[in-house]
């Protein structure tokens, strides 16, 4: 059996062949070295070094979190990690330990370790030298290579109060992140976070009277709340000083980064301060996270271009 490619070389009866004269060609002869010319050596091609092929870094997504405490009652509890790199571990241990206690302990042990730390606390509280009497954490969000924990610090005294702070970490390096490292335009963040603290203190001023009475009996408080509000009668509105609100302090959740601004009412007056957490959704900041940063993740992926997509057959 014939096949067609085999047809198709056969040659064509009714297509009249010209053929060429046979020319055998002349090749060139090579010259007879002379006397004087040593002959040459074949060159040899130097052999180019293979490329090292360099360690693949395995990707970290979350860490292994473990409490230490002082005792069984857990006084202070103090968050420690674990992470198959042992020096950014270290260095996100000891963030961990000065966001915990660095700020409440009355003589900081250096170095600031979570076992010495954790000692020095119970020991000014037996002693009471230090109002600062428990301390705990809640892991907020431990994923794609990010870890963001909130601490709350409990103190006695006259008026018994307690403080919450938050630090966001970079479970690649263990660098403690800063929002700059999260968003590119902070300008439009800050303004955006601005825009989210008049909307709240204008439905707080609002409802301030019906939750709290003793404001329509007591004109001077209301005025004294306006004031550190920096509430404007007449145009409706809070006028922060230049530069405010700062990022002093931020968290990251699933949702979104929560920002925290505090009024700083004193605590007499402190039923009276609004919320002083602001979660802006990712949905709303998205445009204006680091490209490459930690939470470049949550940027959606741009549509596909028309010539990638490739049309139905018929």
């Amino acid at each position: 059996m014939i096949t067609a490619l085999a047809q198709a070389q056969q040659p064509n009866p009714l297509i009249p062949v010209l053929s060429r004269p046979s020319v055998s060609p002349k090749l060139p002869q090579a010259p007879k070295p002379s006397a004087k010319t040593a002959a040459r050596r074949p060159t040899t091609k130097s052999k180019t070094a293979k490329p090292v092929a360099k360690p693949v870094v395995p990707k970290v997504e979350q860490a292994v979190v473990v409490s230490v405490s002082d005792s069984v009652k857990g006084r202070f509890i103090v968050p420690q990690v674990q992470l198959p790199d042992a020096a950014a571990a270290a260095r996100i241990n000891l963030g961990l330990v000065d966001a915990a206690l660095g700020e409440d302990l009355e003589d900081v042990p250096q170095p600031l370790l979570v076992n010495t730390a954790i000692t020095q606390a119970h020991t000014e509280f037996e002693a009471k030298t230090n109002d600062f009497t428990e301390c705990r954490y809640e892991v907020l969000y431990n994923d794609h290579g990010v870890l963001s924990m909130e601490f709350t610090s409990e103190y006695r005294g006259a008026y018994p109060s307690s403080v919450k702070r938050h630090a966001t970490f970079d479970l690649r390096t263990g660098r403690l992140l800063e929002v700059r490292d999260l968003v590119a335009d902070t300008l439009a963040l800050q303004q955006r976070w601005q825009q989210s603290i008049n909307r709240r203190i204008t439905g707080h001023l609002r409802t301030l009277p019906k939750d709290y009475p003793q404001i329509e009996t007591d004109p001077n408080l209301l005025t004294d709340v306006k004031r550190r509000l920096y509430w404007n009668d007449s145009t409706s509105t809070v006028e922060l000083q230049a530069g405010e609100p700062r990022f002093y302090d931020f968290a990251v959740t699933s949702f979104g980064l929560v920002l925290y601004y505090d009024f700083g009412f004193p605590h007499v007056l402190e039923a009276l301060q609004p919320d002083t957490d602001y979660q802006l959704l990712y949905t709303e900041i998205k445009q204006w996270l680091q490209p490459k940063g930690p939470l470049s993740f949550k940027i959606e992926a741009s549509p596909p271009s028309l010539k990638s997509v490739t049309s139905p057959r018929g």
